[in-house]
């Protein structure tokens, strides 16, 4: 089979002389497309699941382990939802370009289950502390490799809505979580042993099933493993055969080369992550701050923001993602999370309103294409050979701010206010409409490969 053939010889972009499989590219999206989506996905819903089941804990972990403001915020600072995460994404990136997206996944949920059992059974805040350590590396560990392999199987027409499954993943987790939150409720501090154990249980599940998933083609092609694209093309369905492809060998470094997606993506990235790491891991307490004494009523608003970003991924993303403008897209969706942050700037954000406007904009902003948006630029931005690299290193340094702003988040509300939270993320989304709309890439229909040549502007 002869791929990409017309397409101009450059030795300086091998990746788009040597398009692997273009039977991938120009398929129909199928039933087997979302099966390998979902179960790739898996890795979104065990982060924002470790982040919540953290979140909706935090009240009983307090009361439990007598925690001060200063060791919650460690706890935070240390978990999935920030330094652990940064730390496994730094180390699996080339480990996943070196030796395949598959291998990742054959050990990454094993150690992911042992730290979510880890804090099942912690009796102090030390196996607290070492658990969602190790929770938060195997994250790291999976989440960049999971983006791009599904961006590398997926049709060019279909990668917006296949990506998007990882995001929905991502909201659906914490729904999860937080209504075995509200249905234990009755244990009260044993609560978070359920919601964990569940975790525990989903990393033992998903991992059995995705041994059954394919590797990626791409990568497979560029390392000359030409059996490897004979059975990815064999699962998808096609007829077409195999050729021998070129290796590529990886070097960490070529990573850099590309630093103009580099110097896109990371801001983007901090900029959504830092109001989105606040929400995912201090609602409840901000809520709490704010006069809700219910944890009950806490778990409900944490699911209203996960519920209207489904809304919006599902009604808007998912039918549009491919069909029109990315950057307008994301500009409009950056503009009403800015306006969900800006009110509670200037009004309490203990008036009920106030909160639920913060929480439903927000939740409904980055639905609508932020989000979904920056993981596919994120993807799209780099050639195959480091492409789990870069997802990993992009990746990796938004949970490392998050990390350092975890720290403070605790000390800032009791001395500032919620008003100085609301000013510093309204402020990151007005900077985020300016990025997109002056330097995001023009990607929709087109192969990875033609985006990285029209964005590099490569001839």
């Amino acid at each position: 089979m002869k791929v990409m053939e017309g397409t101009k010889s450059n030795k300086d972009d091998r990746s788009i002389k040597s398009d692997p499989i273009k039977a991938f590219d120009d398929a129909q999206v199928s039933g087997r497309h979302y099966k390998w989506a979902t179960l790739t996905a898996m890795g979104d819903f065990l982060d924002a699941g470790s982040i919540v089941a953290g979140a909706a804990s935090v009240t009983y972990w307090v009361t439990y382990f007598k925690l001060s403001s200063l060791f919650l915020g460690v706890i935070a600072a240390l978990s999935p939802n920030a330094f652990a995460a940064w730390l496994g994404a730094l180390i699996a990136g080339p480990l996943g370009d070196k030796y395949g997206r598959k291998a990742i996944y054959t050990y990454d949920l094993i150690a992911y289950a042992i730290g979510a059992l880890i804090i099942t059974i912690s009796l102090n805040p030390f196996t607290l502390i070492a658990g969602y350590i190790i929770m938060g590396l195997a994250v790291g560990i999976d989440v960049p490799t999971s983006w791009a392999l599904i961006a590398e199987i997926s049709p060019k027409r279909g990668r917006g809505r296949l990506m998007s499954f990882t995001n929905l993943f991502w909201y659906i987790g914490p729904i999860v979580v937080l209504l075995a939150a509200i249905g234990s409720s009755p244990l009260g501090v044993n609560t978070f042993r359920v919601l964990f154990g569940i975790l525990t249980a989903s990393a033992i599940i998903t991992w059995l099933l995705r041994r059954g998933i394919i590797e990626s083609p791409r990568w497979a092609y560029i390392k000359g493993k030409k059996q490897v694209v004979q059975d990815a093309l064999n699962k998808l369905g096609s007829g077409a055969q195999a050729e021998e492809g070129e290796k590529i060998e990886f070097s960490w470094t070529k990573l850099f080369k590309y630093w103009k997606g580099l110097a896109l993506m990371i801001p983007l990235y901090i900029f959504w992550g830092v109001p989105a790491g606040t929400f995912g891991f201090f609602l409840p307490y901000i809520a709490h701050d704010a006069g809700i004494k219910s944890a009950a009523l806490d778990d409900l608003i944490d699911i209203a923001w996960f519920a209207t970003a489904i809304i919006a991924i599902i009604v808007v993303y998912m039918t549009l993602g491919d069909k029109i403008d990315r950057n307008l897209t994301y500009a409009i969706s950056a503009a009403i999370c800015a306006l969900g942050f800006a009110i509670p700037i200037f009004l309490p954000i203990t008036i009920l309103g106030v909160a639920m406007a913060n929480v439903v904009l927000f939740g409904f902003g980055q639905g609508v294409g932020l989000w979904p948006i920056n993981r596919l630029w994120s993807v799209e931005l780099f050639p195959t050979e480091i492409r789990n690299t870069a997802q990993g290193f992009v990746w990796a340094w938004m949970r490392f701010a998050i990390g350092l702003w975890s720290i403070f988040v605790p000390s800032i509300i009791a001395i500032i206010g919620y008003s100085a939270i609301a000013a510093v993320a309204t402020a990151f989304f007005v900077v985020s409409i300016i990025l997109a709309i002056l330097f995001g890439p023009k990607s929709q229909g087109k192969s990875l490969e033609e985006v990285i040549r029209d964005f590099y502007k490569k001839e």
